[in-house]
């Protein structure tokens, strides 16, 4: 009976009257509602996705706690495949053979790598590590092979094949049916068992799950427990998810603070453009609730009618927003957390929270201000909902009245204070759009810059290099001179690597000596200057940081006995935390007639890269040649901060749109006057668009700041996180010309939100609107 009442009853009546008579005041926060439940699910998602990322995918996988790598010469596989029931261990999968294998993936990679690949059936659920195929098949027969490759990056295919092959000294050649990835980087690849045996297995692997595995130490206890019952030996060694966390987290921490900032200026817009169009939308029907007082409602169903009556867009707008932006959020994350592997899904609970969370908001928009009109007598409703107070904006067009502003200016310039709360949240939804505009471009162009320096993007134009698991190479001076004399090359560096002592420094650290034209190879300066003459290094930032060294002190460097020192010139953007630059005089002091087993090659302007390498390649046919990638390693993220941009800008534009309906309904009266004594469409058009540019304007000036701040907070907690000392061009990367332009955002986004009710208000007739009053 009372869903009947509900259904039948005054209340309901009256608000789906008010929903059929004002069907685009309704299709307009239905739209907004839409587009904010859209905003809402990307920007929780994304928070959701920034808090515990690595452990989200691990949990996906069943990853591992412990890979072990055991001898399995020394125990049998019925006693391996006892550990799993082991005291402790929750879950194990193996045992399974594997070997160190070095495989050519071809020149675009960059020539022969050490790989560890296992013999593996395909992961079943409940498997530990739980592999996750993205692409192709597993592999079911010898001569199958599937790389371990984050989600996206696969091999290229031999010129004239549809497919990928990777062979290696001694081995057979592999096709690539597949990719799949491993959080817990438990293998580079992964072939059949009946394959191992012509790879040569030298291990055999083991994966567990414990029940205590909050630190590196209860993994190593843990794992010492469950392979007590092995003879002596067995464990030759094993690797801790804490240490894979770590490796995985270090390629993220740059992308956190950023991710984190966009999730909060994506739900902060959406509530902000709920609270403004819904209240708004209450406000301006006071005249109606006055009328229902009259007629005899109560102060409850007053309320009642206001909410029913906002609840239909609401929730018609949830339902459709909803799926939308799971649709463009997934895609979005799964950009931003490639290296992660796997597909980001937003949870069930965001999605939950959103749709019940988006219709509370916009329900608690108009109880306020309908629970305060149902407060008011019915002539005093009636006379609040004719038009907004005189006196606000009044007092500020008399005053510009004497200007010499055209009348139609200086009287757009007075309405906003007519409405003060609804211009404050228009205004704030007006900021936060410019803010994010700023930050986003600033962002784009700091995170552009770094991976381009550090990557040394478009200076090293092709790689020759020497595998030197072969032996040392006895070529390398002449292979030097040979590549400088080949047409197109512009400059040589050669190059070779050790790892060293430095004294003061309790672990080695990784050195690479240059010579030749080094400088031409793209290194980008922090602070002093590339290496210029011997007896120099040149330092990392992160090596900078981490080890507390400073411009102008003096390194001590040991290898085989003998000692060489050199003096720290400079910082440079790329490069680890335990590695440096030397010059070649070094080398020749502490490997006296060693020759370089690496060349970076720099081309001539408007020389084809790959005609280039070709070149080398027969040049140098013992040697792996492989162009240098100029991609822009960033242009995934790019795209996803231009996608959050617009969808912001879009939503607080249509806040600015809901704004000026509003105003143009409560002041159809003023303007059928207006137009009566004179006022032309383009006046309107004029007095309106001026309105909403103040708001506009003052958005730009307060969110440009804004923006700003924002941006200098995200870069440097970037530096922190990821010990980097950046150059000046990457942080500093606002242009006056850009200042001005995004200073313009704010006008942007409100002259696009008011213009078309700005000339739909140009068009009303006097009559039309005479005979309505």
């Amino acid at each position: 009976m009372s869903a009947v009442r509900i259904t039948k009853g005054p209340v309901w009546r009256a608000s789906r009257a008010a929903v059929k008579r004002r069907k685009v005041q309704t299709f307009v926060i239905g739209l907004v509602v839409a587009l904010s439940a859209m905003s809402a699910v990307l920007g929780l998602g994304l928070l959701q996705a920034s808090t515990g990322p690595f452990e989200q995918a691990f949990g996906q996988q069943n990853g591992a706690h412990a890979v072990a790598d055991l001898d399995a010469a020394k125990a049998s596989g019925q006693q391996l495949v006892a550990t799993a029931h082991a005291a402790g261990v929750t879950g194990a999968t193996g045992p399974f053979q594997a070997a160190q294998v070095s495989l050519d993936l071809g020149p675009e990679v960059g020539g022969p790598m050490q790989m560890t690949v296992v013999g593996r059936p395909q992961p079943q659920p409940g498997d530990v590590d739980r592999v996750q195929l993205w692409q192709g098949r597993w592999p079911s027969a010898p001569g199958e092979i599937v790389l371990d490759q984050p989600a996206g990056q696969t091999l290229p295919a031999p010129p004239g094949q549809t497919v990928a092959t990777v062979s290696g000294p001694g081995l057979p050649a592999l096709t690539v049916v597949g990719y799949a990835f491993s959080v817990s980087d438990t293998a580079d690849a992964w072939v059949a068992p009946s394959q191992m045996a012509a790879l040569h297995p030298d291990h055999v692997q083991m994966l567990y799950r414990f029940a205590k595995s909050g630190t590196d130490a209860e993994v190593k206890a843990e794992l010492t427990r469950a392979t007590a019952g092995l003879p002596a030996g067995t464990l030759v060694g094993f690797q801790s998810w804490r240490t894979t966390r770590a490796e995985m987290l270090a390629k993220l921490e740059s992308l956190l603070p950023m991710l984190i900032a966009f999730g909060v200026l994506a739900v902060s817009v959406a509530v902000l453009i709920v609270l403004n169009v819904v209240s708004g939308a209450v406000v301006s029907g006071y005249k109606d609730i006055g009328v229902y007082k009259t007629i005899g409602f109560t102060p409850r169903q007053v309320v009642r009618v206001y909410v029913a009556t906002m609840a239909v867009p609401a929730v018609v707008g949830t339902v459709i927003g909803l799926p939308i932006g799971v649709v463009v959020g997934e895609p979005l994350m799964n950009k931003a957390f490639n290296a992660l592997g796997g597909t980001r899904q937003i949870s069930p609970l965001v999605m939950l929270g959103c749709l019940i969370g988006v219709p509370l908001v916009v329900a608690l928009a108009a109880y306020i201000p309908a629970r305060r009109a149902a407060g008011m007598s019915a002539i005093a409703a009636i006379s609040a909902g004719s038009a907004p107070k005189r006196g606000r904006g009044l007092k500020v067009q008399r005053k510009l009245a004497g200007s010499r502003l055209p009348r139609s200016v200086s009287m757009g310039l007075g309405l906003p204070f007519a409405r003060p709360a609804r211009s404050a949240l228009t205004f704030a939804a007006v900021l936060l759009g410019v803010t994010t505009v700023v930050f986003a471009n600033g962002l784009a162009r700091t995170m552009t810059d770094t991976s381009a320096a550090s990557d040394r993007v478009g200076a090293v134009a092709v790689d020759v290099g020497y595998d030197t698991s072969q032996g040392a190479s006895a070529q390398g001076d002449a292979i030097g001179k040979a590549i400088r004399g080949v047409p197109g090359v512009d400059g040589v560096a050669p190059q070779t690597g050790d790892m060293v002592g430095v004294a003061g420094m309790t672990t080695e650290v990784n050195i690479q000596y240059y010579g030749g034209d080094s400088a031409l190879m793209g290194f980008t300066m922090v602070k002093g200057h590339w290496l210029a003459g011997p007896d120099q290094v040149v330092v990392p930032a992160r090596f900078l940081n981490r080890h507390h060294v400073s411009l102008g002190q003096v390194l001590t460097v040991e290898l085989n006995g003998r000692s060489a020192t050199a003096v720290v010139v400079g910082e440079t953007i790329t490069g680890g935390d335990s590695m440096f630059y030397a010059d070649w005089s070094t080398l020749q002091q502490l490997s006296p007639g060693r020759q370089a087993d690496h060349f970076e090659v720099h081309a001539a302007a408007g020389v084809d890269r790959q005609a280039l390498a070709a070149r080398l390649r027969a040049l140098a046919p013992g040697w792996n040649v492989g162009v240098h990638s100029t991609a822009d390693p960033n242009a995934e993220l790019k795209v996803f901060s231009a996608v959050i941009t617009i969808i912001l800008s879009l939503v607080a534009a249509l806040g600015v749109f809901n704004t000026v309906l509003l105003n143009t309904r409560e002041r159809r009266r003023d303007l059928g006057m207006l137009k009566s004594v004179g006022m032309t469409p383009r006046q309107v058009v004029a007095m309106v668009m001026t309105s909403m540019g103040l708001l506009g304007l003052l958005g730009g000036i307060v969110g440009l700041p804004l923006g700003y701040g924002l941006h200098a907070l995200i870069v440097s907690m970037i530096e922190h996180t990821q010990g980097l000392d950046l150059a000046p061009s990457m942080v500093h990367v606002y242009t006056l010309p850009l200042l001005a332009w995004m200073f313009l955002a704010g006008v942007g986004i409100a002259v696009l939100g008011a213009l078309v009710p700005a000339r739909s208000a140009a068009r009303l007739s006097i009559s039309e609107v005479l005979r309505s009053e």
